[in-house]
């Protein structure tokens, strides 16, 4: 799971405005908690992202959570989960692989601690070792 932070830095390079993840429970984090003003969005569409095979890179940070807004995202969280066909945990990062469509693949990384708390929901045609290999092999 270490090496998935590189993957994060270098993804929350740039901004542009498409549509997030629909049907996901973690959805409403997104529209309800990315207005605060402690919170953090960015949103990456298919252009940035097309020599990753991604299309979409949509992440959430929020400093210093309340413990509602922590309860709130976990509980999102865990709904999703319910429907993972992957799920990785190491030092309190968690990783979910949702189940594919026509190629597709859908993930969802979580990290809370009293610091911060970050939510990060990609898709694309990469496998989640494609994607680790992409990332790695470009910092080297």
């Amino acid at each position: 799971m270490k090496r998935i932070l590189p993957i994060i830095l270098i993804l929350l390079g740039a901004c542009t405005a498409v549509h997030a993840q629909k049907g996901l429970a973690i959805q409403s984090a997104f529209d309800e908690l990315a207005v605060k003003q402690n919170a953090t969005e960015v949103v990456m569409g298919a252009g940035r992202l097309k020599k990753y095979s991604l299309s979409l890179f949509h992440s959430l940070e929020i400093q210093s959570p309340s413990a509602s807004e922590q309860q709130r995202i976990e509980t999102l969280v865990q709904t999703d989960a319910k429907q993972a066909i992957l799920h990785e945990e190491h030092g309190g990062h968690k990783l979910y692989e949702l189940p594919g469509r026509k190629g597709m693949h859908y993930y969802i990384f979580y990290r809370c601690t009293s610091q911060s708390l970050v939510l990060i929901y990609i898709e694309g045609k990469a496998s989640l070792r494609q994607i680790e290999s992409q990332f790695l092999k470009k910092q080297n």
